[in-house]
C-alpha cells in the first residue's frame, strides 16, 4: 500500500512510500509513525501541503490528522511591520502558515512609511522629519567645506595681507555660507530647498 510521509515537526509532506507488511493480517499493512495512506493534496503557488491534528501538530498516528494547505513563506523575503527590518525564519516563525501579525511580505517603501491597517501608508509628519535630517546634514557638510576654504583667508585678512581677488573670494565665500545657514528658514524647506551656489 502506497503511504505519504510527513514531516514530524511541520507536518509537511516528505514524499511518497510503501507501507510495512503486517505478519498477523497481509490484507492491513502497518503505517509507520508520521505516514498515511491518504494521497497529500496538490499544492498551488506559495502553498504547502501539511498533515497536522486540530490543534495544528503533526500526529505521530495518521489517524489523529489530515492534510490541509497552509501558505509557505520559505522562499520569500519577510519584513517587520514594526520598523521594516528584515526578518529571519526561525523558531519566532518557520515560513509555513499564516503570517503572524508584526510579519508582511511587502518591503516598507521608504523610512517614512508606516504600518496601518495591513498595509504601508506614507506618514508626511515622519517623511518631513527625514527630508528636514537629510537636508540639515547636507547644509552642515557644506558648511563645513566652505568653513576650510574660508580659513586661510582669514588669515590673510587679519594680516592685512589680502590681494584683492582674495577679498573678493573672501566675500563671496561669506555670502555663500551665510545664505547656507539661511537654507532652513526657507519657506518650502525641507520639500523644497534653493540651494546656494558655491563660488567658483
Amino acid at each position: 500500500m502506497e503511504i505519504f510521509n510527513y514531516h514530524p515537526l511541520t507536518g509537511e509532506f516528505l514524499g511518497n512510500g510503501l507501507a510495512d507488511e503486517n505478519p498477523l493480517d497481509l490484507e492491513e499493512p502497518i503505517v509507520p509513525g508520521y505516514a498515511t495512506p491518504v494521497a497529500a493534496p496538490v499544492a498551488g503557488a506559495r502553498q504547502v501541503a501539511v498533515y497536522r491534528t486540530p490543534a495544528g501538530h503533526a500526529p505521530q498516528n495518521w489517524a489523529e490528522g489530515s492534510w490541509i494547505l497552509v501558505p509557505d513563506y520559505r522562499g520569500t523575503p519577510l519584513f517587520r511591520t514594526a520598523d521594516g527590518a528584515g526578518f529571519q525564519l526561525g523558531d519566532e516563525y518557520s515560513g509555513l502558515g499564516d503570517l503572524l501579525p508584526f510579519l508582511t511580505d511587502e518591503a516598507r517603501p521608504s523610512p517614512a512609511h508606516v504600518w496601518q491597517a495591513d498595509e504601508w501608508t506614507l506618514d508626511e509628519a515622519l517623511e518631513t522629519l527625514h527630508f528636514a535630517s537629510a537636508a540639515t546634514a547636507q547644509r552642515d557638510a557644506l558648511l563645513a567645506e566652505a568653513d576650510q576654504l574660508i580659513a586661510p583667508l582669514m588669515d590673510g585678512f587679519v594680516l592685512d595681507e589680502l590681494t584683492e581677488a582674495d577679498s573678493l573670494r573672501l566675500k563671496a565665500l561669506s555670502q555663500y555660507r551665510k545664505a547656507l545657514r539661511a537654507v532652513t528658514s526657507q519657506a518650502g524647506f525641507p520639500r523644497t530647498i534653493n540651494w546656494p551656489v558655491k563660488p567658483a
